[in-house]
């Protein structure tokens, strides 16, 4: 049985959908799920999140984490590092253009394609 997050929070909206409370639901959930069952808590803030009208079950972004900023010229200065020295580190990239480690190996990923490996 499947008894991940979003498992557990479909199964939620569901049981909520019928007409069961918050109570009753974290008790037929840990009844299913057993030691894989999140916390009453967590299932409660659902129940009110889906009672304020949230249909969505995935997870929605937190304040805080990281955000990925390119724009087209920190492409292309990384892709002109990138020709100039085939060995240079994303290290010394990231100190190079004063942007972070991160974000130098998300534009080499995502927008130039460097890290893909070709079948051949």
């Amino acid at each position: 049985m499947d008894s991940s997050r979003s498992a557990q929070r479909a199964a939620t909206q569901f049981l909520l959908a019928e007409g069961e409370n918050a109570l009753q639901i974290y008790r037929r959930m840990k009844e299913v799920y057993e030691e894989q069952c999140l916390a009453r808590c967590t299932i409660f803030r659902w129940c009110q999140s889906y009672e304020a009208g949230r249909v969505n079950i995935k997870d929605l972004p937190h304040p805080g984490q990281p955000h990925v900023v390119t724009n087209s010229a920190k492409i292309s200065a990384v892709d002109d590092l990138i020709r100039q020295n085939r060995r240079i580190t994303t290290r010394e990239i990231a100190v190079e253009l004063s942007i972070s480690k991160g974000n130098v190996k998300h534009i080499i990923r995502k927008n130039l394609g460097y890290g893909k490996v070709c079948a051949q």
